[in-house]
């Protein structure tokens, strides 16, 4: 059986799916993305416009040419910040269903955190002390507190790289981010055991660090480190700049908009947080849904196997 999910994202529509083999194993099989940024247009204009939307519908329907679905598979369409924040939603919903056939699911900010949440604890033991999950991506920040493995508290934060790359006045947005993440904190928080950051962004400065510390970044589980020693080799990634990022860390080009704001993002949370290790996580939110639909279907924390052609990403 094959499950495949279609995440629109304020920075990028992602693909990708899984095959369940009958020995237990979830083999993930394929991923794709293309880059269309409609947190661009949605954030200073509200709405997608139509070249957007029609660049949108393309773009899926690209994705699916790839897929070829059949009837057989459980296919889902989620989209997330930037189509949460459309004002013209009904409009977008219409025509992904008249032109693809597709129904589109809109993740509240706390049903994605609730979901990137459930993921990370199939796939990390996270049931000791405090921990702190932050899930960064273009539109917003889901941050998710846990005691002991048990959820404490849970928000949903409109700071993502997309908005913050755009900001004219990036000082008084880095103050406005230090506030709300510090009304997070609480006496739990100031001895957190562990951060967990996960999403596109959380996995490039993984690569860069198990790069750094000779340590391997592993896919799904990623890597784990003791965040005293991540402090300072944040500054040094950020002073590199976008041609390091690009000539040593072969980054790429839509990747490198963006990283950035989620650099001074990630310094900020984990000064807030003080963690005693910081753990970048090889799980995001596609895979987190492809957990969901398999657990939906009576699929409950499977061996989770990755396939050559996953482990290399293709970009439309």
């Amino acid at each position: 059986m094959r499950l495949a999910v279609l995440e629109v994202g304020s920075n990028a529509i992602r693909l990708a799916s899984a095959v369940w083999h009958p020995s237990g194993t979830l083999e993930l099989v394929l991923r794709q993305h293309v880059p269309l940024r409609l947190g661009e247009t949605v954030f200073s204009s509200g709405g997608v416009s139509d070249a957007a939307l029609q660049k949108l519908c393309d773009a899926l329907g690209q994705l699916l040419q790839q897929l070829s679905p059949t009837p057989q598979d459980r296919l889902q369409l989620c989209a997330t910040s930037a189509l949460r924040d459309a004002n013209n939603l009904l409009e977008i919903r219409a025509r992904l269903q008249h032109e693809l056939g597709l129904e589109l699911v809109v993740l509240s900010g706390a049903e994605e955190a609730a979901r990137i949440r459930e993921g990370l604890l199939q796939v990390h033991t996270l049931d000791s002390g405090t921990v702190v999950l932050g899930d960064l991506g273009g539109g917003s920040l889901e941050v998710s507190i846990l005691q002991e493995g048990k959820l404490q508290r849970q928000e949903s934060l409109n700071f993502g790289t997309l908005r913050w790359q755009r900001a004219a006045q990036v000082p008084e947005l880095e103050a406005s981010f230090h506030e709300s993440v510090q009304i997070l904190q609480s006496d739990a928080i100031a001895t957190a055991k562990r951060l967990v950051l996960s999403g596109g962004n959380a996995k490039w400065l993984g690569r860069i660090l198990a790069e750094e510390t000779q340590h391997e970044f592993v896919p799904i589980s990623g890597l784990e480190i003791p965040w005293a020693e991540v402090q300072p080799r944040l500054q040094k990634i950020a002073a590199a700049g976008p041609e390091t990022w690009r000539t040593r860390w072969r980054m790429r080009p839509q990747q490198i908009e963006t990283f950035g704001a989620a650099l001074r993002m990630f310094r900020l949370l984990g000064e807030t947080v003080e963690p005693e290790h910081l753990r970048l996580s090889g799980l995001a939110l596609k895979e987190a849904l492809l957990l969901q639909s398999a657990e939906t279907l009576g699929i409950r924390n499977p061996a989770i196997q990755i396939a050559p052609s996953y482990d290399q990403p293709k970009t439309s």
